[in-house]
């Protein structure tokens, strides 16, 4: 048979058949980056296979009643609380972080944190994407999203990235993936023993979304296959599904009672420990990423049971450490939800430890990165109704594990904790931190809706960060 222009248009090579066919898809295939991988450079290839643990402090933390507090500034700066000596000489704390005070050797902080937006809708886009959205929304994806469209499962039977119980409020975390790499949420109170026997499928619109994904990436086959490539595609989306049903990987993980009485006090026996456990368990069983949004729900904000907030404009220093029994001076207009666990500031403390002491001790913690942060800093002045208002210009975060450094303190605030005094790092240069923990080369580019390359991130790995 003659050979036509068209013939000679459809002989083109695997490689590029499967770039075409990834940004006409909406993703990047984690069999075709498989694929590449095996046959790129051995110095291209990822040299280890890191999960994370994504703390988000939702309402945005501050920094003074956490990790950098400011003891010589003036008193309507410094607060109410002292600073505490930790395990590394020289290195003071916030005094309510009394068990993370006496672990400050495994970790590392970063001060000279500082973002651009003060919104909690932007803010949180750009600090779990590493991108600063454009307007009109998000369009770049979270970043256990973007891994879970690059690596794929590890494990069959667990998805690769898991939100507890949202992958991070505030925001569209799959951007432009679309709802096929959203995340598998698990919502309500991991305690609870039904939540195992809950569903486990796909809900009507996720599996819909793998379906005419499983049926596009069939034409992408038959594609290869007028073409002459050996190419065979196959069925993931739907295999993923399967097993998510069948395997049982999935209930054991989520089986908090398989864990000793013990091991979950030390996490804290609350929703919000618990889900820290949780997330433990689900890194252990295979997942790549998990997002925990830890923040308790009570005081002003909420019914005491599933979503929480740092977002203290009113009575800080009361909310931080219990919503257990109001205040005299509740603000007009507002009703005080009654909590009777730990507030923000003992629950973050007691679940972090547990979780930096249960991965160290099960040998997880150079495999799995932590990291500990929100949507920006609290302002330097509190405010008439003893809160911080939100302060994009100056905050901090915590990472641990994943080759992260033990026991470094990374840049400083001013006197004040105004701004950085020195290098600022913002929400781009962590996401190529995490990137680059994860094994995945942060300037890479790939594929997505559009048939361009498109970075992963433009941010640079903070320096000191990693041993």
């Amino acid at each position: 048979m003659a050979t036509t222009p068209m013939h000679t248009a459809l002989r083109m090579k695997r490689r590029e058949a499967l770039q075409i066919g990834a940004g006409l898809f909406g993703l990047t295939l984690p069999g075709f980056l498989e694929a590449a991988a095996s046959t790129a450079p051995s110095s291209a290839r990822p040299k280890r296979d890191v999960s994370c643990i994504f703390l988000f402090l939702a309402g945005g933390a501050s920094q003074y009643e956490t990790f950098d507090p400011k003891p010589q500034a003036p008193a309507e700066i410094r607060g109410p609380w002292n600073p505490i000596p930790t395990s590394v000489p020289g290195t003071f704390i916030c005094e309510k972080l009394p068990l993370l005070a006496r672990r400050m050797h495994q970790v590392s902080i970063l001060r000279s944190w500082q973002g651009k937006n003060g919104g909690h809708d932007i803010g949180s886009q750009h600090v779990t994407s590493g991108f600063l959205p454009p307007r009109g929304g998000q369009y770049f994806p979270n970043f256990g999203c973007l891994i879970s469209a690059l690596r794929g499962s590890r494990v069959e039977g667990i998805p690769p990235h898991f939100g507890l119980p949202v992958d991070a409020r505030y925001t569209n975390p799959p951007g432009y993936l679309g709802a096929a790499y959203d995340a598998f949420k698990i919502k309500g109170d991991p305690r609870n023993p039904d939540l195992r026997e809950s569903k486990l499928n796909l809900s009507a619109v996720r599996f819909e979304d793998r379906r005419s994904m499983l049926a596009q990436i069939e034409n992408l086959r038959r594609f290869g296959e007028a073409a002459g490539s050996p190419y065979e595609a196959h069925d993931k989306f739907a295999h993923e599904a399967i097993s998510l049903l069948t395997s049982g990987v999935m209930e054991q993980a989520m089986n908090l009672r398989e864990e000793p009485p013990e091991i979950r006090a030390k996490y804290g026996d609350n929703i919000y420990g618990q889900r820290v456990l949780l997330a433990r368990r689900l890194v252990e069983a295979g997942a790549r990423f998990v997002t925990v949004n830890q923040a308790v729900q009570g005081g002003l904000f909420g019914d005491g049971l599933t979503d929480g907030t740092w977002d203290n404009h009113h009575l800080l220093f009361d909310s931080m450490m219990s919503h257990a029994n109001p205040p005299a001076n509740i603000p007009n207009g507002y009703k005080w939800h009654r909590y009777d666990g730990p507030g923000n500031l003992p629950q973050l403390d007691m679940s972090l430890s547990a979780l930096l002491d249960d991965l160290d001790e099960r040998g997880l913690l150079e495999t799995t990165l932590v990291v500990v942060m929100g949507e920006f800093g609290r302002t330097p002045r509190i405010n008439s109704m003893a809160g911080r208002d939100h302060y994009p210009n100056a905050g901090c975060l915590l990472m641990a594990g994943g080759g992260v450094a033990r026991g470094a303190v990374i840049g400083a605030t001013d006197r004040n904790g105004a701004l950085p005094a020195t290098r600022p790092w913002g929400p781009e240069d962590v996401a190529a931190s995490i990137y680059h923990a994860l094994g995945i080369d942060p300037h890479r580019t790939h594929f997505p809706r559009l048939a361009r390359p498109t970075p992963i991130t433009d941010g640079a790995v903070i320096d000191g960060l990693f041993a």
